[in-house]
């Protein structure tokens, strides 16, 4: 079995993976394992406890109402409908505040604690007031377009036990970034050639020498930075990037 995908995890551990914050950023991430099938771990999100009440009601019990009530007399649509409030425990923000990223025992014991909880007991959407001619409502909304993930799978030999291994990896990710910055447009351009014609060869199983004819002639095309490849239907072609028109390579 390949390193990093035999059996290391169970129900209840904590572990950490890296993960693409878009725009170039990673940074680490922790979860709860909820199971690990024999290519990826499926993570629970952890996240602090919900502390926010409506009316005095707790959020996580809170329901949208279903009948309509009348508006308070002197409503203007300045008028308060509802009070929403954040309730902090003291001694439960002193826990939360004792939480160590990179120790996973403080954050195993502020999730057994109650502290931390599950992403997917936490209402992520927001409360309004719906109101019509019959009166007013306050209701949960959670807006269609929006989704917040409470619940992942990742390759398992891209999670780790520590926080320091998943701080390698982000910090491999960030080096080729800055390792690309340095490159020429001419050396970038090589590069993506190169990868295409990885590609190509798993895809075809061609021999070195048939990557290097390939290789060669692209790389004695004019403007070599401005050209770029693709596999398509098995055969290797290639256009500059001004035009739309692919051409295949026939040698």
């Amino acid at each position: 079995m390949k390193k990093g995908f035999e059996k290391r995890f169970h129900a209840g551990d904590i572990v950490y993976w890296c993960e693409n914050r878009k725009s170039g950023r990673y940074g680490v991430n922790y979860g709860m394992v909820d199971e690990q099938f024999s290519d990826v771990v499926c993570i629970d999100l952890l996240e602090k406890k919900e502390i926010r009440y409506v009316d005095g009601v707790p959020m996580d019990q809170f329901e949208t109402e279903q009948k309509y009530r009348k508006l308070p007399k002197g409503w203007t649509y300045s008028t308060k409908l509802f009070q929403l409030e954040w309730r902090i425990d003291p001694e439960e923000e002193k826990l939360f505040q004792e939480i160590k990223m990179d120790q996973p025992e403080t954050i195993k014991k502020a999730y057994e604690l109650g502290v931390l909880v599950k992403s997917d007991q936490i209402f992520h959407g927001h409360i309004e007031v719906d109101i019509t001619k019959e009166g007013f409502r306050i209701i949960k909304k959670y807006p269609m377009w929006q989704h917040h993930i409470t619940h992942i799978s990742i390759q398992s030999d891209k999670v780790y036990f520590t926080y320091q291994e998943a701080q390698k990896e982000v910090e491999k990710h960030v080096a080729a970034l800055e390792r690309m910055s340095n490159l020429s447009e001419y050396d970038w351009a090589v590069e993506l050639i190169d990868q295409t014609l990885k590609h190509w060869k798993k895809l075809q199983n061609a021999t070195e020498e048939e990557v290097s004819v390939y290789r060669n002639w692209l790389l004695s095309m004019k403007h070599v930075e401005e050209i770029e490849t693709r596999v398509y239907s098995g055969s290797i072609q290639w256009k500059y990037l001004k035009n739309t028109k692919w051409h295949n390579i026939v040698l």
